[in-house]
């Protein structure tokens, strides 16, 4: 949650300094920024001081290394290795939050939106500051407790698209269904529940997926995805570990 924390500040801190520069004039209902000559109006050498160790702060924090990528990751669909990676990420990582022990919450299948999904992960050396460019929304995690035929038409929504982030499942697409879906390596039964994990925007009907709202149960951890990202590259380079991904036809058309 530091980085969040860091963050915000040094926007608000950079907000208020710019607001000092150009001051907002309201005329009518139409706001102009009106410059002011910068020797008539010089910045305060006390806003300077408060802000700078901040933003030094973050930019050290933002170029920090935190894992080493064998390629470069870009999304693509049906899938891809970007689209595999944060699948199989989020999958692991939501298996070992505290909540998820307490509450016993197995996860079957996660899913990482495609739209949430910002930039490439480069090959090479990869930094703090690179994975908010990947994901640079506040999103949290959350577990979602599903009827078998829910997850069915959560599938079918993902075929429809083309393909997207998953994780945990494997399936053809055959006229824009999910077909011979599997998950966890076993055959699909639409009699048993599933816990889907994913974000809080999506678990709220966004991108169209009005069919989460369909839960048994809605369980959030409070934890940002964000940083489970970079708690799981952190951890890959304590163990001097490099990301090797490989596409494995999880989602594939018929």
């Amino acid at each position: 949650m530091r980085h969040s924390i860091s963050h915000a500040l040094l926007i608000t801190l950079l907000t208020f300094v710019i607001s000092c520069q150009n001051p907002v004039v309201q005329t009518g209902v139409e706001l102009k920024n009106i410059p002011v000559a910068e020797e008539t109006n010089p910045l305060d050498s006390n806003i300077v001081r408060l802000y700078l160790p901040y933003k030094n702060m973050l930019d050290k924090d933002m170029n920090r290394v935190i894992s080493f990528s064998e390629e470069e990751m870009e999304k693509d669909k049906p899938e891809s290795l970007l689209t595999n990676f944060l699948g199989d990420l989020l999958l692991e990582e939501a298996a070992k939050t505290d909540v998820a022990r307490q509450e016993k919450i197995v996860p079957s299948v996660s899913f990482f939106n495609y739209g949430g999904i910002r930039t490439a992960l480069p090959k090479g050396n990869i930094t703090v500051g690179k994975v908010y460019e990947l994901m640079p929304f506040e999103n949290e995690l959350v577990y979602l407790e599903l009827k078998g035929s829910t997850l069915k038409e959560f599938l079918n929504y993902v075929a429809r698209k083309g393909g997207d982030s998953v994780g945990g499942a494997r399936f053809k697409i055959s006229d824009e269904k999910a077909e011979d879906i599997q998950i966890g390596g076993q055959d699909f039964d639409a009699d048993k529940t599933y816990w889907l994990v994913t974000n809080d925007y999506v678990a709220g009907g966004g991108d169209g997926l009005d069919v989460l709202k369909e839960r048994l149960q809605y369980v959030s951890p409070g934890i940002l995805i964000r940083d489970l990202i970079i708690q799981h590259l952190e951890e890959k380079q304590k163990n001097n570990e490099h990301l090797q991904v490989k596409l494995d036809g999880r989602i594939s058309h018929e």
